[in-house]
Parts: C-alpha cells; sequence; structure tokens
C-alpha cells in the first residue's frame, strides 16, 4: 500500500532510483516484522529458518517490484533493464538482508514467548540502526552518500541527477552475499536440541567444513565493511584528506587539495578563501569564530567518489567546512559555499541552518536565500531584475512558499534567484541584522511587523521599480520556466544519457553519441541538448544539408527556448563563416548578440563577428573556436594562428585574446600586458571591454598590483566606461572583487 501510493510521485512511477529507494526503507522493515513474528515460535531446523526467511522477502521483494512495474506501465517506463538492476542490487537484496535479520530476531526471541510488539521492536531496530548509522557518518564526516544493508544506496544530493550502478555498489553487495552465504552455512553446520538450542551437527567432516567455509564468508564480509574507504562505501575526514594529500593553511583557512597542485595554485586557492570568508563575514555583518576547511576536489568525480556530490557543491555549517572542486581565481561557488558556514554562526539546531522546531527542520529557502544574496554571481542582470522578469512573466513563486520545503518543488534556478532576491530586499529594508535573527529562528513577520501577505506586496511593488532589459522577459521564460528534476520525464536517465553521449562525442565517435542523443529524445522530446548535439555533429562531422535542416527546426521552433534558438543560430553562422559566407555569418552572429542577456555568448558573438572580415583573425578565431569542417577545435594552432595575427601589434582584438588565454593558463604578468594594450588602445565593443577590465582586475589580484586595481575601479565608474550601458549585476560583482582584493 504504502509503495503502491508513492508511485504516483513522477519521479517514483518505475523501477529507478528513486523508487528502490523508497522500497529499500519499507520492504526490509516488512521482511524483518514478518519474518521474526513467523519464526519466533516453534522448532524449525536452523537452515530451514534461513531459507524460510529469505523465501518470505523474496516474496515482499517480489510484490514491491510488481507494484514498480504497474507503475511503469501506467506512467512510462524510463529504463527497465537498468531499473531492475538498481531495485535487485539495493531493496532486492535489502530486503533479503531484512528477512535475514528478522531470522536472527526469532532466534533471539525463541523459548521466551510470542510477543508480537517485541519482535517487531526488534525486528525495526535492524533497519533503523543501518539509517542511524548513516546519519552519523553524514553528521560526522564529509561524506553525504550512504550504502546501507538494507536500503542499499543513496546518493546524497538533488541536483546531481545522474544516478547509476556504479562499481562501489556492486563491491558494496559482494559484501551483503558473503554475509547470506555466511549465514547459510553456518546454519547448515548447526541443528536444533528438543529444547531450541543449538548446536553443532558434528564436530567433524562436511557439517565442520561447513561451518569453517561460513566463518571464513562472515570475516571476508567485515573485511569489506572495513575496507569501506579503499572500496568508495563510506569515507571519514582523515580518508579524504589522506586520497587528496595536499594541504594549505592561512591565517583563517585550512585547504584540503589534491597534492598535485602546484605551489602557486595551492597558494591561490588558500588566498581565495580568505578574501571570499572575510568578504562574506562583512557583508553579513558576522564573525565565524573559528577556522573554516575547504575540500577542493581535482574535478567532479573525484568529488563523487570521495564525499558524494558530484556536479554539486555543498557546505556543512556544523562542521565549517566547504565542499568544492578545483576552478579558476576567483572560485564561482566557493563565496557562496563561504556564506552558509558563516551563516551558521547565528543559526541554531545541530546542523547550524535556519528552519522550524529549533532547527531541525530546515528551511532550504532561506538557507539557499541568504548565500545567493551574501556572495552573487557575476550574471550580467543581478537577481532582483531576473525576479522582476518573472513578475512580468506571472510564474514569481510567492515568497512565503519558497521559505519552506515547497522550495524544492520549484525549478532550481527559480528558486535560488528569488530566494536570493527576497534576502536582499529585506537587507536593503530591514538590515543585516533582521535577516542574522531571521536565519536564527525568530519570525520575519515579528521583526518588520508585516504579515508574509504583505511582504508578498511589498517586494513585488519594489520589483516593479527596477529598469529591466526588454529582452530579458524571452530569456526569462527559457531559464525559470523548465520544470524541476521532480516534474521532467525520466531525469536520470536523460542526464545519463546525454552525460554519456557528450563523453563520445568528446572522444569523436560521433555515431555512438548520436545513437545515445536519440534514445534521450525518444524518452523527452523536449531534451534540447540532445537535439542540439545531434544536429551539430551531422553539421560538422557527417551529413551537413541533414544537420542544418535539424538546428535550422530548433532554430525557428517557437517552442523552443530561447537560449537553445540562439545557439542554433550561432551554430548555422559558425558553419557559413567556415564556408566562406563571412557577410552572412557576421550579420548572424551580430543579431543574436544584440538581444541575448548572456554576457559570455554575447561576447563571444561579437569576436566571431568582428573577425570575419579579417582573413588572419578569421583564421585564428576557427582555430580557437570553431574548427574546420570534420575536425574539432586545436588549441596549439589556435595558438598559432592567434600569435600570427598578434603579432604585428595593430589589433586590440587580437590583443584581448592573447591576454585572456594568457590568464587561462596562469600567466597573469604577461596577460596583464596585453590586456594593458587593450585598454590604452581602446576596447572593440564595450562587452570586450567590460570582459578586459574584469580579467585586468583578476590578474591585478593575483598579482597584488594595487595601482591597477584601482585603475580598473576608476575605469569601471568613468562617465564612458563599457559598463554604462549593461544591466549592473557584472559591474557590481567586478567592484566587490576589488573591494576584496584591496582589502587584504
Amino acid at each position: 500500500m504504502v509503495l503502491g501510493a508513492v508511485g504516483f510521485l513522477p519521479l517514483f512511477g518505475g523501477p529507478g532510483y528513486e523508487q528502490s529507494l523508497a522500497s529499500g526503507l519499507v520492504v526490509p522493515s516488512a521482511a524483518a516484522i514478518a519474518v521474526a513474528i513467523e519464526l519466533s515460535a516453534g522448532t524449525v531446523a536452523p537452515l530451514a529458518c534461513v531459507g524460510r526467511a529469505v523465501a518470505t522477502a523474496s516474496l515482499l521483494v517480489a510484490v514491491a517490484f510488481a507494484t514498480a512495474l504497474a507503475h511503469g506501465l501506467r506512467a512510462g517506463m524510463c529504463d527497465l533493464t537498468g531499473g531492475a538492476i538498481f531495485f535487485g542490487l539495493t531493496a532486492g537484496l535489502g530486503g533479503v538482508m531484512g528477512g535475514l535479520w528478522g531470522a536472527l530476531v526469532a532466534e533471539v526471541r525463541r523459548g521466551r514467548g510470542r510477543r508480537r510488539l517485541t519482535c517487531v521492536v526488534l525486528a525495526l531496530a535492524g533497519p533503523i540502526a543501518g539509517i542511524a548509522v548513516s546519519v552519523a557518518r553524514f553528521y560526522g564526516s564529509p561524506m553525504i552518500f550512504a550504502y546501507d544493508p538494507f536500503f542499499g544506496y543513496f546518493s546524497g544530493t538533488l541536483y546531481d541527477t545522474v544516478v547509476d550502478v556504479r562499481t562501489e555498489l556492486w563491491t558494496y553487495r559482494g559484501g551483503s552475499l558473503l554475509t547470506l552465504a555466511g549465514v547459510a552455512l553456518v546454519a547448515s553446520s548447526l541443528a536444533r536440541r528438543g529444547d531450541g538450542a543449538l548446536a553443532l551437527v558434528s564436530t567433524r567432516g562436511a557439517p565442520l567444513c561447513r561451518l569453517v567455509v561460513g566463518a571464513v564468508a562472515l570475516l571476508a564480509s567485515l573485511v569489506v565493511t572495513a575496507e569501506g574507504p579503499r572500496l568508495g562505501h563510506w569515507q571519514t575526514a582523515a580518508s579524504i584528506a589522506e586520497a587528496l594529500s595536499g594541504r594549505s593553511s592561512g591565517p583563517r583557512c585550512d585547504v584540503i587539495h589534491p597534492d598535485s597542485l602546484l605551489a602557486d595554485q595551492a597558494a591561490r586557492v588558500l588566498r581565495d578563501c580568505e578574501e571570499q570568508l572575510a568578504a562574506d563575514e562583512e557583508r553579513l555583518d558576522a564573525h565565524l569564530g573559528a577556522r573554516l576547511t575547504a575540500y577542493v576536489f581535482a574535478d567532479a568525480n573525484q568529488k563523487r567518489r570521495l564525499m558524494g556530490a558530484a556536479d554539486t557543491s555543498i557546505a556543512k555549517p556544523w562542521r565549517r567546512e566547504v565542499y568544492v572542486q578545483m576552478s579558476a581565481y576567483p572560485h564561482p561557488v566557493l563565496g557562496h559555499e563561504i556564506a552558509h558556514v558563516v551563516a551558521g554562526s547565528f543559526a541554531r539546531g545541530p546542523f547550524r541552518v535556519a528552519g522550524s522546531v529549533g532547527g531541525f527542520v530546515p528551511d532550504p529557502g532561506l538557507i539557499e536565500g541568504i548565500a545567493v544574496a551574501t556572495s552573487p554571481d557575476d550574471d550580467e542582470l543581478t537577481d532582483a531584475q531576473w525576479a522582476r522578469a518573472m513578475l512580468e512573466l506571472g510564474i514569481l513563486p510567492e515568497p512565503r512558499d519558497l521559505f519552506s520545503l515547497g522550495f524544492l518543488g520549484q525549478n532550481a534556478d527559480k528558486s535560488y534567484t528569488v530566494a536570493g532576491a527576497f534576502v536582499g530586499w529585506i537587507v536593503r529594508r530591514w538590515g543585516t541584522d533582521v535577516v542574522r535573527a531571521w536565519y536564527g529562528g525568530a519570525s520575519l513577520e515579528t521583526r518588520t511587523g508585516t504579515s508574509w501577505g504583505g511582504l508578498g506586496d511589498a517586494f513585488r511593488a519594489w520589483l516593479r521599480t527596477l529598469d529591466m532589459p526588454v529582452e530579458t522577459l524571452a530569456y526569462a521564460r527559457a531559464k525559470f520556466e523548465r520544470p524541476s528534476v521532480w516534474a521532467r520525464t525520466c531525469p536520470h536517465v536523460v542526464d545519463a544519457l546525454d552525460r554519456a553521449a557528450d563523453k563520445c562525442r568528446d572522444e569523436h565517435r560521433f555515431d555512438r553519441a548520436v545513437s545515445m542523443y536519440a534514445r534521450a529524445v525518444e524518452r523527452d522530446p523536449h531534451d534540447w541538448h540532445a537535439r542540439f548535439d545531434r544536429g551539430q555533429i551531422a553539421l560538422r562531422y557527417g551529413e551537413a544539408p541533414a544537420g542544418r535542416e535539424e538546428l535550422a527546426r530548433i532554430a525557428g521552433d517557437e517552442h523552443a527556448p530561447r537560449t537553445w534558438r540562439d545557439r542554433a543560430e550561432e551554430a548555422l553562422a559558425d558553419d557559413d563563416l567556415i564556408r566562406g559566407r563571412e557577410e552572412a555569418a557576421a550579420n548572424a552572429y551580430l543579431s543574436v548578440a544584440a538581444r541575448t542577456l548572456d554576457e559570455d555568448a554575447a561576447r563571444t558573438l561579437e569576436v566571431k563577428a568582428l573577425s570575419a572580415a579579417d582573413p588572419p583573425a578569421r583564421r585564428a578565431v576557427i582555430d580557437l573556436l570553431i574548427g574546420e569542417p570534420g575536425r574539432a577545435t586545436d588549441s596549439w594552432l589556435g595558438a598559432l594562428s592567434l600569435g600570427l595575427w598578434a603579432g604585428d601589434g595593430r589589433s586590440s582584438l587580437a590583443a584581448y585574446l592573447a591576454g585572456k588565454n594568457l590568464a587561462r593558463h596562469d600567466e597573469w604578468a604577461r596577460a596583464a600586458a596585453w590586456l594593458d594594450q587593450v585598454i590604452a588602445s581602446g576596447f572593440p565593443t564595450p562587452r570586450i571591454g567590460r570582459e578586459a577590465l574584469k580579467e585586468r582586475a583578476i590578474c591585478a589580484c593575483v598579482l597584488g598590483d594595487s595601482a591597477a586595481l584601482t585603475d580598473v575601479a576608476r575605469r569601471i565608474e568613468a562617465g564612458d566606461s563599457p559598463f554604462a550601458g549593461s544591466s549592473g549585476g557584472r559591474r557590481e560583482w567586478l567592484m566587490a572583487l576589488i573591494g576584496r582584493c584591496r582589502a587584504r
């Protein structure tokens, strides 16, 4: 009945990760209770007890899987084979382990009276103890994932949608099978006496051999458990630090990082942590009062293996720790995660986060909203401007609905953006002390003297006063009207196919990639990523006419998100450029650049457009950003072409590209020299000017060049600044960066 009801939730409607997790929380407990009650009376032989336990558990597992199949037939199967394997390795074997635990409970209770309540309590104690161990590991270590003998596997994060059967799950269940085999072999060497007590069948021969082999199997199962960190079943702070092996410490931060980092790279990561910690404390008018530890992993795969979150960065405020992966300076999300830890200094409860019931029930809207408001990203629009666009589109959530578990039901971009805009507005209107009190458990209505309805009305009235570029609505619709993971069609399967296809594409296994993209589109016709890349592969490496036709369909599809329509138009323009249709390409680039709100994409379009009429520039841009038909981009060819183009010293655009690429390779002083040349000679476009000033400020931060920071700040604030016509989001971010570097 429970699984039948749960199956009506979209993500639980058929065999898959969520349904297997739900089954793993229900079936093993039911099996343990049923077996414990059934076998607690009577004189069934030990091996027969094990057999009855496995049979009863298997029946319940079959019922659970049949329920999943029924919902799959109702709602549509995403991946029957993969879902069945996942179910078998999690809830399937977990149910059998639950039955085995029930048999052990029955053995303990034998001869003490058939009290059902006692059997039920002891039967539930095993699965509950397993959950308690997982919670203790979550609380007491960096890890967020969990392997458990009963429920099987919990990935730990809502936003990493690729959850598949991994080697770690196979090895973990290998340990479960050793346990099952060991118990069965030991039971086969035992007999039940007349009084119900157990005794060895024989001290020699086959029974003794079975006893020894069973004991060895149980010992091997314990070894698998003990070797958990090596096998990836569990981790501790010490085991993760040992795996990374690098450590850098400053006045306030300890950074645990891969020992492959060079000394200057490690020093830069440490400096970033120290600066962002100080900046977040200043914005929140709070002091952490302790050291902060930042775990910086080499990439998403290492991060997933060691602590559980792949593409999602997280923080544990109660441990004063953050977990991110390597990225360019300044790190794009480190400040956001540190803000969670700083906010924990005025939170309550064991997890040091905002929430009700003493902080035990988290408020994800306030938790994420305060971090977004404290450490905004460098988007062209501010969070408040995006919220204004949502208001115009009629998709702005009620603030009160966001500051509860309802936050998780929205598109993640929408939830984070509106929560950040609302918290930022509260700070502007009532100050940080009100936000700190609210985060610490006080009523916002009491602190502001305004009801939630009044707060929502005032927030919307303030949003209407904000300026907003006319193009914002189309891009806001594309960004915020996407469904949340809970409402998407087969998100785990589709995203796994897309990721595997992307890998094949990057390895030039194009037929395999196209096949996987096609399978993704079959499951989700609105998977624009798969549709676009399928067309792009055909255009560049296969049948060009078919590829152009596919991309033209996306570009002209009014139901497609504006962002994907723009990308399709850009891909078509790239094809025009490399095939000698320079004027058509330039016009298309400028048309898309004029309307897009993606600052980085628009700037790249302008670079391509400017290069169209200049053969050396066109050669460099094709080698750097596009690639010839049938060939991928080649960084060596791109560097050679850029060097030949920039060598005469006459092109400001070439100098900009040289400076930006040198900065990407951590050649800060050389990058600064080229960027100074761009600043002195004039910016090719305002967008390129904004990026040149941003990159020059980053170089100055790394080099500790206070004079250059002052000059960049002056140019940003000048009347003829390239930021004069921008929306303000990136300008605010850049001035905050300069401010924190000056404060060092």
